[in-house]
């Protein structure tokens, strides 16, 4: 498994994503320029300044089509001409037209100058990416000196452009260096990822056993403790070897090698019988058990759902008879459209659910977490001497073909 990007796609996304943020910058740059030059236009009441500060506006379709098509020479090329060209018509009306603007240090030029150093966007590599912002900062300065000279204004040099044009080189020029510095700690998160991976699998394995060693081990015990003194009935040597024999998941195999080589009704027939197993079981170990539906109504359920079924039923039933103080429970099988539902009622002490105990595994790891890791969800009713219900459901999908 890997964190990220993949190695070897890695630098040229990266690429295209720099290229992106420089032409994000670029954008930013020229929108402000927009609105300080149409600020002081509407303060001053110029005209000319206004008429200006629409006409940078302008370029900004350019960036927008740089931004969401294949970038080339050409397209920059153009961009390039199209916003010095502006920056020449706004230095000159500033300065023409403006008399308390008395040099080219004026922000809305170097915010101009900056989005045209920023074009170097549209290049991928180093090199080519160096050659368009030094070309970018030289049309800047040569647009900003023409538009001086045409209004007769005074042209100084701008310590924020060429601030710019230093941070823009330096991004460029160790951004491959940080990027290979990140492609060398790449297969040791990925061996970490590894492991995480690894670990969260351990924690579900354990989860399973456990819910299996509380189904059989616990209830074998609370079953020998209710027999009499002396050897174990043959009935109820049978089920505990039963119980054994599925939490090595031999009955499950042999269930599954089974189905695979017969048709569908015998499939159905061979795995809605984990339930019937459980229910057998219950009634042997002393329980009385009133089933209200059919057990056809699970078939539209999947191996895995079944198999969840089965063991929650079985542990529920065993919960009736080790808590409820009663011999007798309802168990109810609803399959009504794309919903199949399994109620156990009984009608004995009941419990708060909420006083559970965290250490109680039953209901919590053996049902809960169990349907719930095979699609299912579980509700429980329950209060003290009001007796208690338990609904398993499950969502399916049911096929028009009967």
């Amino acid at each position: 498994m890997q964190i990220g990007i993949p190695a070897k796609l890695a630098p040229v996304l990266f690429a295209q994503a720099l290229s992106r943020l420089f032409l994000v910058y670029s954008a930013y740059s020229v929108i402000f320029a927009e609105v300080l030059l149409l600020l002081a236009g509407w303060h001053e009441g110029n005209a000319a300044v206004l008429w200006a500060g629409f006409l940078v506006g302008f370029p900004g379709f350019v960036l927008w089509w740089l931004m969401f098509s294949p970038l080339s020479p050409f397209s920059a090329s153009l961009y390039l001409v199209f916003l010095s060209t502006c920056l020449v018509i706004a230095t000159w009306a500033v300065l023409a037209t403006m008399p308390d603007v008395v040099s080219t240090k004026f922000l809305p030029f170097s915010l101009l100058g900056f989005a045209l150093i920023t074009t170097c966007g549209v290049a991928a590599r180093v090199r080519d990416r160096l050659f368009w912002a030094t070309l970018g900062y030289l049309m800047a300065n040569v647009a900003i000196f023409v538009g001086a000279q045409i209004a007769g204004g005074v042209f100084e040099f701008d310590l924020r452009l060429f601030a710019g044009f230093v941070i823009v080189v330096i991004a460029v020029s160790l951004t491959p260096g940080m990027l290979r510095s990140q492609s060398k700690i790449q297969p040791s998160l990925d061996k970490s990822m590894d492991f995480v991976s690894q670990d969260a699998e351990v924690v579900a394995s354990a989860k399973d056993i456990a819910a299996h060693l509380h189904d059989t081990l616990l209830a074998n015990l609370a079953l020998i403790a209710q027999t009499k003194p002396g050897m174990l009935q043959q009935d109820v040597r049978e089920s505990i070897e039963a119980q054994l024999a599925r939490l090595e998941k031999s009955e499950l195999a042999t269930t599954r090698q089974t189905t695979a080589a017969q048709g569908n009704g015998s499939e159905n027939h061979q795995r809605v019988s984990l339930v019937s197993q459980a229910l057998i079981e219950a009634e042997r170990n002393g329980l009385v058990i009133n089933l209200s539906g059919d057990l056809a109504s699970l078939e539209s359920l999947t191996d895995d759902q079944i198999s969840a079924v089965a063991a929650a039923l079985t542990q529920c039933l065993a919960n009736v008879l080790a808590h409820s103080g009663q011999r007798n429970s309802e168990i109810v099988l609803l399959g009504v459209s794309s919903h199949v539902s399994i109620t156990v009622i009984d009608g004995g002490v009941g419990f708060d659910v909420e006083a559970v105990p965290e250490d109680r595994l039953g209901l919590r790891l053996s049902v809960r977490e169990r349907i719930e890791k095979a699609g299912g969800s579980v509700r429980i009713w329950a209060n003290p001497n009001q007796g208690t219900a338990i609904m398993m459901q499950f969502q399916t999908e049911v096929s028009d073909e009967r």
